[in-house]
């Protein structure tokens, strides 16, 4: 199971913000709640920051398991 990291979530949830030395992973998973109130894990470089459309909020940045 992948391990939320320590990050930085805007007031309105669109942007997040994170440490990117605090994993080896290349990529993580952006969980994201959906307008439609579902929720849906996206990949993402593990650059320390993640964006969404308007209407979707993040809700956590998980790190991807190294194999």
């Amino acid at each position: 199971m992948p391990q939320p990291l320590p990050a930085r979530i805007s007031d309105d949830g669109r942007v997040a913000t994170w440490n990117p030395g605090m994993t080896f992973a290349a990529q993580v998973l952006v969980r994201v709640r959906l307008a439609d109130g579902g929720v849906e894990e996206r990949r993402s470089m593990n650059s320390g920051r993640a964006r969404v459309r308007e209407g979707e909020a993040i809700e956590s940045i998980l790190a991807e398991e190294v194999l």
